[in-house]
């Protein structure tokens, strides 16, 4: 089974996509993070294609291959896109299930769509951001102050975000993964122009990191209509604490939380087996 990657013109501009797999009444939607792209999700799409799901991946506006948008000061951005492509490429009706998948400020924004989807039939959160907190890596506090301050970003703290990302990847073992997880940065500038704008656009409107923003609400509404959700969150996460990870399952009620030892932002690129077969296994019991 192969990814074929194609464009399509969206309201707010183009955007890269793909749909893996023979259609099917399960379709797996996967909504990827701040700065990363649909390309984080290829092993994990292969092998949910393999148990007979059809996988449906994008890039969000100004990351990836997706056309930059300026000045996003809110998610619903985000969710409208998600929302078309979902009713653009796969005609819902009521035997076919939409299961959503967000990782990092994916997470929020497939909560926000899963309270908007009337077929909405499973959540999984994973690293997901949504409540108020903040990072506990100094490095990334200081750029998180420095987008709030409308500060040029100084190419000392730029060394600094870097050193913090490829320190949490050097953990990884296995030379695959961590030559994927190297091309997904050399992949995305997170230093271009319009790059910076749309992160800290981003992080300034999104649930979490900023003030007293959340999407609480969201969360319980999640709840009370019986949407399956599973979240799951890494021990040492120096971007999106594992306490992020409870308070969100304490606000979803009926949801399951597991919480990866040992394993930081990176569960995906840390414990892909483990990441892989929980997902699964969640997916297959909806």
């Amino acid at each position: 089974m192969e990814i074929i990657d194609r464009f399509i013109t969206l309201e707010k501009g183009k955007v890269r996509y793909s749909i893996t797999g023979e259609a099917s009444d399960n379709l797996v939607v996967l909504l990827h993070g701040l700065t990363t792209s649909k390309d984080i999700y290829n092993d994990l799409t292969l092998d949910i294609v393999s148990h007979g799901f059809q996988v449906l991946s994008f890039d969000f506006y100004g990351r990836g291959g997706a056309d930059y948008v300026p000045k996003v000061k809110s998610e619903n951005v985000y969710v409208n896109q998600t929302i078309e492509l979902i009713e653009k490429f796969t005609p819902i009706n009521k035997e076919r299930k939409v299961n959503l998948i967000g990782y990092s400020a994916g997470g929020s924004i497939a909560a926000m769509v899963a309270d908007k989807l009337e077929s909405c039939s499973s959540l999984i959160l994973i690293a997901s951001t949504g409540v108020p907190q903040m990072p506990t890596s100094p490095a990334l506090i200081s750029l998180l102050q420095s987008f709030e301050n409308d500060e040029e970003i100084s190419s000392e703290l730029k060394s600094k975000v870097e050193k913090q990302m490829f320190k949490e990847l050097e953990v990884l073992s296995e030379k695959k993964t961590k030559n994927l997880a190297l091309k997904i940065y050399d992949d995305l500038d997170i230093w271009d122009e319009k790059t910076i704008d749309t992160v800290k656009n981003h992080l300034l409107s999104t649930g979490g990191y900023i003030g007293d923003k959340s999407i609480n609400g969201i969360f319980e509404s999640v709840g009370k209509k019986n949407i399956p959700t599973f979240i799951m969150s890494g021990s040492k996460d120096n971007w999106v604490s594992s306490e992020a990870g409870k308070e969100i399952h304490e606000l979803i009620e009926g949801s399951l939380f597991f919480e990866f030892e040992n394993v930081s932002h990176w569960a995906f690129l840390e414990k892909p087996e483990v990441y892989h077969r929980k997902i699964l296994t969640f997916l297959k019991s909806t």
